[in-house]
């Protein structure tokens, strides 16, 4: 009886783990490379605005034992004032198969209150916990959103998924962040060669639209490189807010 018992246990237990990916809000990357394993890699970038530097950048993704972390960290300063950033953003991956986990994200600038977000997605209940600067709320957990920092990595997955045939023109994706969900509007303009420190590298240039906002972003992802984003150009009113440009990558 004592054995019949713990078999049950046993069962159920695997049941319950074999029924996750069913109970857990996940999407598909769509396109014909199956990407059964992502590799890790880390990418370093100074901080440029006009010619002068003013901080340095940092982005990794990392495999842990059963998950992926993403983090972006980055520090500039100008005179008596400052900006530091620091994401890290965890999820699940299964043969373009992305599932999100967690989210902490922390703005911290000269003469403002630090911004400070997480995000917890309990698939098991189907609830989005989200922390916005020690203020909890619980909601229900919608279908294909997305954290602001996985969001990116996005794009990258769906460019390594199509490779060299990455040709969308369109893409749309939702994201929890600080002021709620928001829809991510990219335009695809194509094939660009960018100078940087690792020589000219061919990249596809994708471009963040904001609804009712001059603000732009625009992001090359080096097709030599895996998809990783090579330069990051922030911008407003078709004037430079700061530029994002690798100085080394390393990948494992």
């Amino acid at each position: 009886m004592y054995f019949s018992h713990n078999l049950i246990k046993i069962t159920l237990l695997i049941a319950f783990f074999l029924s996750f990916e069913v109970l857990a809000i996940s999407f598909s990357i769509n396109g014909p490379n199956v990407i059964s394993e992502l590799s890790a890699y880390t990418a370093k970038y100074k901080v440029l605005r006009g010619n002068k530097e003013y901080g340095n950048a940092t982005r990794a993704l990392n495999k842990n034992t059963t998950s992926y972390s993403l983090s972006f960290n980055s520090n500039a300063s100008m005179l008596f004032y400052s900006i530091e950033t620091n994401q890290t953003s965890t999820f699940l991956w299964q043969e373009n198969k992305i599932t999100p986990l967690s989210y902490q994200g922390k703005d911290a600038r000269t003469f403002k209150d630090d911004k400070n977000l997480q995000l917890n997605f309990n698939h098991e209940q189907s609830i989005l916990t989200v922390d916005k600067n020690g203020q909890k709320t619980e909601k229900k957990l919608s279908e294909r959103l997305l954290d602001p920092l996985l969001v990116y990595e996005m794009i990258r997955f769906e460019a390594i998924a199509n490779d060299n045939n990455f040709n969308v023109k369109n893409l749309e994706y939702r994201v929890q962040d600080q002021d709620g969900v928001k829809e991510y509007h990219f335009i695809n303009s194509g094939q660009f060669v960018v100078d940087t420190l690792l020589g000219e590298l061919k990249c596809i240039k994708l471009s963040r639209l904001r609804k009712n906002s001059s603000r732009k972003t625009h992001i090359w992802l080096a097709i030599d490189y895996d998809y990783i984003p090579v330069m990051i150009l922030q911008e407003n009113n078709n004037e430079e807010i700061a530029t994002l440009v690798v100085t080394s990558i390393i990948r494992s």
